[in-house]
């Protein structure tokens, strides 16, 4: 019976996710380093960084630098974002700032502002999977 309850305690830290929350109401001026995800309910006036994953909630409020893996943004960000994978805007959410990503997806009624940056690799598009050649034409 105890066995049970303890395997499911050491599973959420067993999967290696350091999980951080700063909650509504909460201020912070400074930066934030954190080697996991960080979901921000409060403000902060700073850079924050992240190897994991970062979700801003409706009351969320950032005003800085931000880098992470991926983003779900339902709050406010002004500042300069670089997200390298999957950056997703919720209808609540307000970015305005230089943004870079990976993918991006947007809800309706979400407010962009300011430079949007596709970043990685740009595939190769050809038909059937042979490179097109190229005809050059001679003029006179």
């Amino acid at each position: 019976m105890f066995n049970s309850s303890s395997k499911m305690a050491k599973s959420n830290e067993s999967e290696g996710v350091l999980r951080n929350h700063l909650a509504a109401g909460t201020q912070v001026k400074g930066d934030i380093i954190t080697q996991g995800d960080i979901r921000i309910d409060g403000k902060v006036d700073g850079s924050i960084t992240s190897k994991g994953k970062l979700v801003v909630g409706n009351t969320g409020e950032i005003e800085g630098d931000i880098k992470c893996i991926t983003a779900n943004i339902s709050g406010i960000i002004r500042g300069v974002l670089h997200v390298s994978e999957m950056l997703k805007v919720q209808a609540t959410g307000k970015l305005s700032g230089e943004v870079t990503y990976g993918k991006l997806t947007v809800e309706a009624g979400a407010e962009l502002e300011g430079n949007y940056t596709i970043s990685g690799k740009v595939k190769d598009i050809s038909t059937s999977g042979q490179q097109q050649k190229r005809t050059s034409e001679k003029t006179a």
